[in-house]
């Protein structure tokens, strides 16, 4: 296989970021305008629904089971990302090493070529990028679905939280009161910072399912690094490989993020009607 020139890099390389760019733009306008006939606005709606369900229905370990499996999917993308990393640059360092005249005239030289290339170091760059922003979009999942495990069980009465919380002393030789006057609770809550944080969340699936999305947009973001990573490999082997790779990825994200044939129209969400009717469901 030559060795590709700048022009034929180039020439290949522009195409192909300006057709996955306008794919995502399309896509983020289609997220925008019309939610109900892509994955993500679909699969964002049932979550909310789904967090919902958790925290009138009381059903702690349902989600915490649920969270603990996307935790593991994230950890072991981004986990497998640092492989693919440490693989690369050991793979590339013992070719560095061992380099020699007899490697050129090796027969499975043809296959690896590339490495002789002048983008060599510009692909190589680029992979470990993509493998880098897989591994911090799936570390910030893992970070907040953690958090929504613990957020979506708060389920304490006003009653209950009041004994967890303690008014700040204005000065450090101050002691706390001890006063059950209602002025006293009042004061209670709206000072300790977990009263703040009971009144953001408490009854408020939205809120929580705000940060389980969160989450998914991460996880979302990691699984996009791997597709794109795909056509950074082909382009390994030359403009021609990035190009077809690039036109059978944006083929593949059309099924992944669509449906073959569109969704129908969602009905008008009734938010009050519908959580009146979990709620009414849980009693």
């Amino acid at each position: 296989m030559a060795s590709s020139t700048t022009g034929e890099n180039v020439a290949a390389l522009v195409p192909c970021v300006v057709i996955l760019a306008a794919y995502h733009a399309y896509l983020h306008h289609r997220i925008a305008t019309t939610p109900g006939r892509t994955v993500y606005g679909l699969s964002r709606a049932a979550r909310r629904v789904w967090v919902a369900a958790i925290m009138f229905r009381k059903n702690e370990i349902l989600a915490v089971q649920t969270l603990r499996n996307w935790v593991m999917a994230s950890s072991f993308l981004a986990t497998t990302a640092v492989l693919l990393i440490t693989a690369v640059l050991a793979l590339v360092g013992q070719m560095a090493v061992r380099w020699s005249a007899e490697t050129a005239n090796s027969p499975v030289f043809y296959m690896v070529t590339f490495v002789t290339d002048d983008w060599f170091r510009w692909r190589l760059a680029l992979f470990i990028a993509c493998m880098a922003a897989c591994f911090s979009c799936f570390t910030q999942s893992v970070r907040f679905f953690n958090h929504a495990a613990m957020i979506c069980n708060v389920n304490l009465t006003p009653e209950e939280l009041e004994t967890i919380l303690e008014p700040p002393p204005k000065s450090p030789f101050e002691s706390l009161p001890s006063s059950d006057s209602p002025e006293s609770s009042v004061r209670r809550i709206r000072e300790d910072p977990s009263g703040a944080c009971y009144r953001t969340i408490h009854g408020n699936p939205s809120r929580v399912a705000s940060v389980l999305n969160r989450g998914c947009f991460y996880y979302t973001m990691g699984m996009r690094c791997y597709y794109l990573s795909f056509p950074v490999v082909a382009w390994f082997w030359g403009p021609v490989p990035l190009a077809v790779a690039t036109v059978i990825l944006v083929a593949m994200l059309r099924v992944i993020d669509f449906q073959l044939s569109d969704f129908t129209p969602l009905p008008p969400l009734r938010a009050e009607q519908d959580m009146s009717e979990i709620r009414t469901s849980a009693v």
